[in-house]
């Protein structure tokens, strides 16, 4: 795959949000298998997830990710994936047992519209971690004004190709990958806690509107 505040609000939905320390601060999530896992955003500049993430992964799941071989994650592109702000870039990592095994982001590319990407280390790939992601970056992207969603991947990768469909995307063959586009729509029903997931968001931005998202 490539790539207005209410303060009531956010304040009510603090309580599900657990510090992992001094900082960041984390989002609880249970996998479908029983496994807890924690969300949270990754930090601008932050570039050790995503390396780490990066050398969790087969050559082949970095095909998929990348849509091209990369036997190294360029200093370049690095630095360019840790470049959030978390309004027009953002991106969540997962945790678990302190070491991150995931990120998903969203890119606005256009007025309203995001290019999304996901990865997941290979030990922890097929245990709903992905799935989690997904709906913490769209919940936030949807309160971002974010209304329709991109992706691009290869056609080899079923769990990608039913992830992104299930918020929107409608996938077409063009050349040697699948693209497409389509209306946001978030997970239902929602595997994560999106009021925290929210109020998370909103402490690292300055007009993030849950009330978008949640009612």
């Amino acid at each position: 795959m490539t790539l207005m505040t209410a303060p009531g609000r956010a304040t009510e939905a603090t309580s599900p949000v657990a510090l992992l320390g001094p900082e960041p601060a984390g989002v609880r999530a249970t996998l479908p298998g029983g496994g807890a896992v924690t969300l949270r955003p990754l930090r601008h500049g932050e570039t050790e997830p995503l390396q780490s993430i990066f050398d969790g992964m087969s050559f082949e799941a970095r095909v998929q990710r990348y849509l091209a071989g990369m036997p190294r994650l360029p200093d370049a592109m690095l630095t360019a994936l840790a470049e959030v702000d978390g309004v027009q870039h953002a991106a969540w990592l997962a945790i678990v047992a302190e070491r991150p095994v995931g990120v998903a982001r969203y890119v606005v590319v256009e007025p309203g519209v995001a290019e999304l990407a996901f990865e997941v280390v290979d030990a922890h790939r097929g245990t709903g971690i992905g799935t989690l992601l997904l709906d913490a970056v769209t919940t936030v992207a949807a309160a971002h004004s974010v209304r329709r969603v991109r992706a691009a991947l290869l056609p080899d990768n079923g769990p990608s190709r039913a992830l992104v469909t299930k918020v929107g995307v409608r996938l077409f063959p063009a050349r040697s990958i699948l693209e497409g586009e389509g209306p946001l729509r978030l997970l239902d029903p929602p595997r994560i806690d999106r009021r925290a997931v929210l109020a998370l968001a909103a402490s690292n931005t300055s007009w993030l509107n849950p009330s978008r998202v949640v009612g």
